[in-house]
């Protein structure tokens, strides 16, 4: 057997250093830490709290585009997801665009009876014709029936055009059309 010299041999026959040092040495930073439950508990009932109030039931349904001054509106019913066309106005004698989910499909300034004389806007129809295809792909049953489209349109913007528009949205699948508006002051929901 070895000689050793003289002192403690607490500690000696633990592997972990971490441990061993802490037997050893006494004190110092301890392994375990409390934890005030309380305070957390009243921390988490404080965000559920702030939560439910942020919360909105109707969900963002759409981004309102910079470039539409949408009309006022006393009555109004609660939209639900559809796709969305966008009518904009144009700024420093520029036509607006028309857009379908926020995508550029052509200037609002091409939409005319002389060059669409079905009332049947080309571009768009084709556009409506692929959106109508992947909605159909759904697994949601009430998505794949829905007819709803949602037309965003500037006060600016010809009545014609969104005539056009709506046109357009009829003959290529979506046949219940809603507009988005601005509410006014004397609200009346249905």
């Amino acid at each position: 057997m070895a000689i050793h010299n003289p002192g403690s041999r607490a500690g000696h026959g633990i592997a972990l250093k971490a441990i061993r040092d802490v037997v050893t040495h006494g004190g110092g930073k301890g392994i375990f830490a409390t934890l005030n439950v309380v305070p957390m508990i009243d921390m988490f009932a404080i965000l559920v709290v702030f939560l439910i109030q942020q919360f909105n039931t109707s969900g963002e349904l759409m981004l309102i585009n910079p470039n539409v001054a949408m009309p006022k509106a006393t009555a109004m019913k609660e939209l639900e997801r559809a796709p969305m066309v966008a009518l904009t106005r144009g700024e420093g004698g520029k036509a607006g665009a028309l857009l379908f989910e926020n995508e550029m499909v052509m200037s609002i300034a091409d939409i005319n009876e002389v060059k669409f004389p079905s009332w049947d806007i080309k571009p768009l129809g084709e556009v409506l014709k692929r959106a109508w295809k992947l909605q159909q792909t759904s697994s949601d049953k009430k998505l794949r029936s829905s007819r709803k489209i949602i037309i965003q349109a500037d006060r600016s913007v010809p009545f014609q055009v969104i005539k056009m528009v709506m046109a357009t949205c009829g003959r290529n699948e979506y046949r219940e059309p809603n507009f988005a508006i601005m509410v006014g002051k004397d609200v009346e929901t249905k």
